[in-house]
């Protein structure tokens, strides 16, 4: 049976999640590798990239906690021809990072754009307005951000993405809490606004990757905190409207 995603498992986030434990889910096991919460070495990156080349599926992914957002650093790499970035997140995930032999869920994008040249443009989609500052002014010309205030405007950066492939990337860190439930700040997105923005893209650019996370951290301590088992519900539930959607975009496309 054809994979219809892949789903990454660092830390079990996702197995109180039925509707990703199908059959049709192609799962990688990452849990034996060591150093991946939050920031990860160069070296351990490199053990990640390998599983990572050995899946079947490319088109959806599911990267879990917010925490390893980096990973997406890692599938934009695999990309081989030019295209933009549009990144749907609370954050900029622009900080420098800590060290040169470190990537973090924190400075992955401008790890992207200082090691990637395929990658053209990123375009920050619900970033709270505190993040636009920690944009590097070199990148002004590479980085649009439209923020969780100007959700009118984001209509506007579509033209752009006609020149070249679009990748998606989803921290669910920038929907509204009433929608998705992570360990972060969150913003003010609703989940229709942003499927039908995924929608849009679809329609003016071929869109070649998409990966979702910002999934509520989970310990099977955690399996009858009643607050847990509604960040897993919303989050599950969010989840599957984005990866109908994705599917959708990636016919489309």
């Amino acid at each position: 049976m054809a994979k219809q995603a892949t789903v990454l498992n660092f830390d079990d986030t996702y197995v109180e999640q039925p509707f990703l434990r199908g059959s049709d889910m192609e799962w990688i096991d990452l849990r034996n590798i060591n150093g991946t919460n939050l920031m990860c070495e160069k070296e351990t990156l490199f053990k990640i990239q390998a599983k990572l080349q050995a899946r079947n599926e490319k088109g959806i992914t599911f990267f879990g906690s917010g925490n390893y957002h980096y990973v997406t650093y890692l599938l934009l790499k695999e990309i081989q021809t030019p295209f933009h970035l549009v990144l749907f997140d609370h954050h900029s995930d622009m900080l420098p990072s800590l060290d040169a032999f470190l990537i973090s869920c924190g400075s992955w994008v401008l790890d992207s754009l200082n090691h990637i040249p395929l990658l053209q443009k990123v375009f920050l989609i619900g970033v709270h307005e505190k993040w636009k500052k920690y944009i590097p002014e070199k990148y002004n010309d590479k980085v649009h951000v439209y923020s969780d205030s100007e959700i009118m405007d984001w209509k506007t950066f579509f033209w752009e993405l006609k020149a070249y492939p679009v990748y998606i990337s989803i921290d669910k860190d920038v929907l509204h809490p009433l929608e998705a439930m992570t360990a972060w700040d969150h913003g003010h997105v609703k989940l229709k606004e942003l499927v039908e923005v995924m929608i849009e893209i679809s329609t003016k650019s071929r869109i070649i990757g998409i990966d979702v996370g910002g999934e509520y951290p989970y310990r099977l301590t955690d399996s009858y905190s009643y607050h847990v088992r509604e960040a897993i519900r919303k989050n599950e539930f969010a989840n599957q409207v984005i990866f109908k959607t994705a599917r959708k975009c990636l016919t489309a496309s």
